[in-house]
């Protein structure tokens, strides 16, 4: 169990006893567990003896920090093969502020809103923007958190300049007059305030006040960036926070007396540890909730109309998974090694599984009745 999980532990019972809603009690559950003795457990080996490794299963849970380093390095580089290499445009929608008391109660609804109203936005003024109804190509992925770890939930956008025309047999090229803020804030705010009125009218539970700011709310504007030569840049950005989680432990430190510190870039925040697990707990997003979405020719449904994209940009569709963030090759190294075999790199084979909170006969031959922690087995047997 590591220090974050021990903080996560400390206040399991409070948070299985309070009213929150039933998948945040589970995913701490879950994470608070991960990789522990209360976990089953596999031992692999070399065919040819050379090393052996005892593991716990993870819990895989994107609310997961230690899980998701291996997912983010592997979205990176599926996200680089999928996107053609084109200039993109990077845009940021997020939700008003008044929302947030009430996003813990209906979290999949907002998530649905946001990715619902920034969508439509995009479509809408590129379809008026050429008067046809050309296919885009876009990939959203939604944040929930800001420089402080604080409920903030936004979308990033992802957006080709390229669009599909209608009979697809030429492309139409974004230009950046399109993207004039005034358009897009208008647009969006209609659409957001919109549905944020059906919202009410069919959870009326919401209350009068939240009616009223609806009512008072006028404008939320959102973020776009210059023209990027390439989306290769976006998607190293986003790859740090993929899959619903934002906390990286190696910018964390837990401190002996009580409080956390997290540090962003040449900025540090402290808080206490309850006010951390507090924080924590507000970005754990229902597991049916898809937080990644691709839509237009880059939608597993669209794999034609890409290839005709392809065709006519005249693209060289090999890719060279290239990763330019350091911060991404911190892979978890140690849940890697029962794979393949450090020494020789033959395929490990199972050699043996154990319930929760038992030790495989491998570390009693070696060790005898006091055997070493988990960790300190991976490195010793061998």
């Amino acid at each position: 169990m590591n220090e974050f999980q021990q903080v996560l532990y400390n206040q399991i019972d409070k948070i299985q006893a309070s009213n929150l809603p039933s998948h945040v009690k589970k995913v701490v559950s879950a994470v608070s567990l991960c990789r522990t003795n209360a976990m089953k457990g596999r031992v692999y080996s070399c065919p040819t003896g050379h090393f052996s490794v005892f593991m716990r299963e993870s819990c895989n849970n994107r609310a997961c920090p230690t899980c998701q380093s291996e997912n983010k390095r592997i979205w990176n580089i599926n996200t680089k093969e999928k996107v053609t290499n084109s200039p993109h445009y990077h845009l940021v929608f997020k939700l008003p502020a008044f929302l947030y008391p009430y996003i813990l109660t209906h979290y999949k609804d907002f998530i649905e809103i946001l990715f619902e109203a920034s969508s439509k936005t995009i479509n809408k003024l590129i379809k008026y923007s050429f008067d046809l109804t050309p296919t885009p190509a876009f990939i959203s992925v939604l944040h929930t958190h800001g420089d402080q770890y604080q409920l903030h939930p936004h979308i990033h956008v992802i957006l080709n300049s390229i669009a599909l025309s209608k009979n697809q047999d030429k492309l139409l090229f974004l230009d950046e007059t399109l993207f004039k803020l005034d358009n897009f804030n208008s647009v969006y705010n209609h659409l957001l305030k919109k549905e944020l009125i059906n919202l009410h009218m069919n959870h009326p539970e919401l209350g009068i006040t939240f009616k009223e700011n609806i009512n008072k709310f006028q404008n939320e504007n959102i973020f776009i960036s210059n023209k990027y030569k390439s989306p290769f840049p976006i998607i190293d950005y986003l790859s740090k926070t993929i899959k619903g989680n934002a906390l990286d432990l190696n910018q964390v430190d837990f401190l002996h007396n009580g409080s956390t510190q997290i540090h962003k870039k040449d900025k540090t925040f402290s808080f206490s540890n309850d006010e951390f697990v507090n924080r924590y707990i507000k970005h754990i997003i229902p597991q049916n909730v898809k937080s990644i979405r691709y839509s237009g020719f880059y939608s597993s449904a669209s794999k034609e109309k890409y290839l005709i994209v392809n065709s006519l940009y005249n693209l060289n569709l090999q890719f060279e998974p290239i990763n330019n963030d350091p911060d991404l090759e911190l892979d978890d190294v140690s849940h890697k090694i029962h794979k393949s075999c450090p020494i020789c790199n033959q395929t490990m084979i199972l050699l043996e599984e154990v319930d929760e909170f038992k030790v495989p006969d491998i570390v009693y031959i070696k060790f005898g009745k006091d055997p070493p922690t988990e960790d300190l087995f991976t490195k010793l047997v061998a």
